[in-house]
C-alpha cells in the first residue's frame, strides 16, 4: 500500500437515559436503560445516518458496540431507523436488547466490553455536581470500603479504547492488502459507546478535542462525532513510533482529523434533541 487509506470513525453516544435526565452520574457501575425519548433519538439517527454517509457494505463497514444496556438499546433503535421504522410507528417493538440483531445490512454487530463507560467510582449514582472527594466521604459514612468504589483513570480508559481502534486499523490494512479484495478509498467503523469514552478518544487519542484543563468536551446523547483516520505505510519499519501499528514486517502510521462538530446532533429529529444531555 503506497498511498494512504481512510478509516472513518463515527463515535455514536447512547441515547438519553433516566439518569441523564436527572443529572446523575452513571459510569460503568450503573447499567441504566434509555428513556423512550432516548430510544426514539436512536431511531431518528438510524433513519438519517445512511442518507448522509456511504451505505454499509460487508467489507467496508464494521459496527462495534459497548456491552452496556444503554448502548445496546441505542444500537437496536439505530437498526430500526436504518430499516425505515419511524419513532411514532404503532408497531414499534420495545427497547429490549433481546431484539438486537447480529448484523445490519450484512455487517456483523460486535459487542465489546472495552467500549463500556469509564468507571466513576463513588460518584456513580450521585448528582453530577458532587465532587469525587465528597462522594467518597459519603460512601465511607455509609460503611462502604474504598475498594467498593473503583475509579478508572483516563489513561486506563484510553488504553482499552486504543486497543479497539488499533484492531480496526489493522483490519483495514489487512483487507486492503488482500489480493481478492476490491480496493476502496475509505472504510467506516461505527462505535456505539459512552460520553466518557468518546471524550478520552477525542482528547487523548485523536488529539482533536482540547487538552487537560480545557473546557469540558460536550458530547450529547445520541450525538455522532466523526474522525477520519489516514493510514500510510512508513518507509522505515525498524522503530515504531506514536500512532503506529505493525502488520507483518511493515509499520503503518496514522493521523486523525475531526470532520464536522464534536457531538453533532443533526442526525436527531429536532424535537427529540434534549437540553443538558451531555452528562
Amino acid at each position: 500500500m503506497n498511498v494512504s487509506i481512510m478509516l472513518r470513525i463515527y463515535l455514536f453516544r447512547h441515547g438519553e437515559t433516566f439518569l441523564n435526565r436527572a443529572g446523575i452520574v452513571q459510569g460503568a457501575g450503573v447499567d441504566a436503560s434509555v428513556t423512550l425519548q432516548g430510544f426514539h433519538q436512536a431511531i431518528g439517527v438510524g433513519a438519517n445516518f445512511f442518507a448522509n454517509n456511504i451505505p454499509p457494505h460487508q467489507n467496508r463497514w464494521s459496527i462495534i458496540c459497548s456491552t452496556m444496556t444503554r448502548t445496546r438499546e441505542t444500537l437496536l433503535g439505530f437498526c430500526h431507523g436504518a430499516h425505515g421504522v419511524a419513532p411514532d410507528d404503532p408497531g414499534l417493538p420495545p427497547a429490549d436488547v433481546a431484539f438486537l440483531p447480529s448484523e445490519l445490512f450484512g455487517v456483523p454487530i460486535t459487542l465489546d466490553a472495552r467500549l463500556k463507560e469509564k468507571a466513576q467510582g463513588a460518584r456513580e449514582n450521585k448528582k453530577n455536581n458532587i465532587t469525587q472527594e465528597v462522594a467518597e466521604a459519603m460512601e465511607l459514612e455509609l460503611g462502604n470500603p474504598p475498594s467498593s468504589f473503583f475509579k478508572e483513570t483516563d489513561s486506563e480508559v484510553a488504553s482499552r479504547a486504543l486497543e479497539v481502534l488499533e484492531e480496526e486499523i489493522v483490519r483495514r490494512i489487512v483487507a486492503e492488502n488482500d489480493p481478492n479484495y476490491t480496493p476502496s478509498s475509505s472504510h467506516s467503523t461505527l462505535l456505539v459507546t459512552h460520553g466518557g469514552v468518546i471524550r478520552v478518544l477525542l482528547r487523548d487519542i485523536f488529539k482533536v478535542g482540547g487538552g487537560p484543563g480545557e473546557e469540558r468536551i460536550r458530547v450529547f446523547n445520541s450525538s455522532v462525532s466523526r474522525v477520519d483516520v489516514s493510514i500510510k505505510k512508513r518507509a522505515n519499519s525498524e522503530v515504531p513510533g506514536v500512532n503506529t501499528v505493525r502488520v507483518g514486517e511493515d509499520v503503518y502510521e496514522w493521523t486523525a482529523t475531526l470532520v464536522g462538530p464534536i457531538g453533532d446532533t443533526s442526525y436527531i429529529p429536532p424535537h427529540l434533541v434534549t437540553e443538558r444531555s451531555d452528562w
